[in-house]
């Protein structure tokens, strides 16, 4: 008899309160306009909420465009993002001219090679007073001018220039891998600021979808308690519900904001450009083992093989130093014009070939091996620490990317399952049977479920790009 009691409680209950439900799912007030990035988070948007304190989602924040939806003209892929930094990035241009001062270092070991010619023009002028006693004097004056080429030729140093011009050769190609190296560092950075930018925006879709299901859940007691069949606690703990959702809209957006202020940096445009980029739903696929990743990053690095050239430099110029206890043969010669005091002009001319030992140089030479030595043993070193730096990295980025992909596949049972259990705790207590607590912690356990998965979502893009860094792919 209780039973059929409390069903027809809650039918008329329904009945009478419909009326009070219909007005308050009625037209709510609109966005606030200006509701802008700059702004996000000022709480102006939420100041004209209807009395009910219900909260209208202020406008999306259009910094991605959906994947699949017609993609507006300014709207830039990842692959867009990734051309405008390797074009425009300060750090590619200073490593670009690293790369070219490399080259010019070569090219002035060459020239040692190469005979070296000089042009030399004099114009003197003496005066010479010469007294003889008493007061006769003579005084002699003569003008000269004297022009002519000289020339000088290392024929034979012995292997100096030879390891000189090999170990630049060297350090230039350790350049050109570390400008590989600094491209790569500023894609990677440009992938992940692409991707947190994404997470942060379907983080804003989370929130709101929150706040639009707390706003239901406030419309729902407000209208029981109106028609007495819920108490005022279950209207207050509604409107807990909306201002803790509101909360969460005001972080997300401010959180797009930021991400978007560190995308553009990393592209090098306006910080505060509204910059839009194309949604990127799928999921690259791993296609190799984490043994064969180890593998490609031992080979594939360019920091690696930056280290590896500069050893292979540094040894050179060992020998190179070596050399320095060789003799020299060399050769010079001089062709000269003189024209003295207007006279005829003479010329000469002379040449000379010969050979020096370095008998004893202060130890310099025995200092240039030893710091060569130092030098090529040090680069030794830092190849092999690098390289368990690198496989500790790719074995970090592999395990990242497997947890991320099984996240993703036990948070989508946990957001559907989470789902269902507000459904349940929404129906228990429309039904009476239920209390509005049931119903609170429902919706906070489906928007974590929700924010969980898509934190997993972009963990797994964002390891996958610190798996592609690590083991030095490709820049696109």
């Amino acid at each position: 008899m209780a039973a059929i009691y409390r069903f027809v409680l809650i039918i008329v209950a329904a009945l009478v309160a419909a009326p009070a439900l219909a007005a308050a799912g009625g037209p709510a007030p609109g966005p606030v306009s200006g509701f802008a990035f700059a702004n996000a988070s000022s709480a102006a948007p939420f100041e004209n909420a209807s009395s009910l304190g219900l909260v209208e989602l202020p406008p999306a924040p259009h910094a991605v465009a959906p994947a699949g939806a017609p993609v507006p003209k300014t709207a830039l892929t990842l692959e867009d993002c990734i051309a405008i930094a390797l074009r425009k990035h300060p750090r590619i241009k200073g490593a670009r001219q690293d790369v070219v001062a490399g080259r010019f270092r070569t090219m002035g070991a060459f020239s040692n090679y190469l005979p070296q010619i000089s042009f030399s023009l004099n114009r003197n002028g003496v005066t010479s007073f010469i007294p003889f006693g008493g007061f006769k004097n003579t005084t002699y004056s003569y003008d000269s001018t004297f022009w002519g080429f000289t020339g000088n030729w290392d024929i034979f140093d012995f292997g100096r220039t030879y390891y000189s011009v090999r170990s630049d050769a060297e350090l230039e190609k350790a350049l050109g891998k570390t400008l590989s190296s600094v491209q790569q560092n500023v894609v990677y950075d440009v992938r992940d600021a692409y991707y947190n930018l994404l997470r942060a925006q379907t983080l804003v879709k989370v929130a709101g979808d929150t706040l639009a299901q707390a706003n239901e859940h406030l419309r729902e007691a407000r209208g029981f308690y109106d028609t007495g069949v819920k108490p005022r606690y279950d209207v207050t703990q509604a409107e807990v519900g909306v201002n803790n959702a509101k909360v969460q809209v005001i972080q997300a957006y401010d959180a797009v904001t930021q991400a978007r202020i560190i995308l553009n940096t990393r592209i090098t445009v306006d910080p505060m450009a509204p910059t839009v980029v194309v949604d990127r739903p799928e999921l690259e696929p791993m296609d190799k083992t984490l043994e064969q990743y180890l593998a490609l990053a031992i080979e594939n690095r360019p920091d690696i093989q930056a280290l590896q050239s500069q050893r292979k430099a540094y040894g050179l110029a060992v020998k190179g130093a070596l050399a320095g206890f060789m003799p020299v043969i060399s050769a010079s010669g001089a062709y000269d014009w003189n024209n003295f005091d207007s006279s005829a002009i003479i010329d000469t001319s002379s040449y000379q070939v010969g050979i020096t030992f370095p008998l004893f140089q202060g130890f310099a030479t025995v200092a240039q091996v030893g710091q060569a030595r130092a030098a090529a043993l040090s680069a030794e070193y830092r190849v092999e620490d690098s390289k368990l730096g690198v496989e500790s990295d790719v074995a970090s980025a592999y395990l990242a990317v497997q947890d991320a992909k099984a996240r993703i596949a036990a948070l989508k049972v946990s957001v559907r399952k989470a789902g269902e259990n507000l459904d349940i705790a929404q129906g228990r207590y429309e039904a009476g049977v239920g209390n509005i607590i049931d119903v609170t912690d429902a919706q906070v356990q489906l928007t974590q479920a929700r924010t969980d998965e898509a934190q997993a979502y972009y963990d797994y893009h964002l390891a996958y790009s610190r798996l592609l860094r690590s083991t030095g792919a490709g820049v696109m």
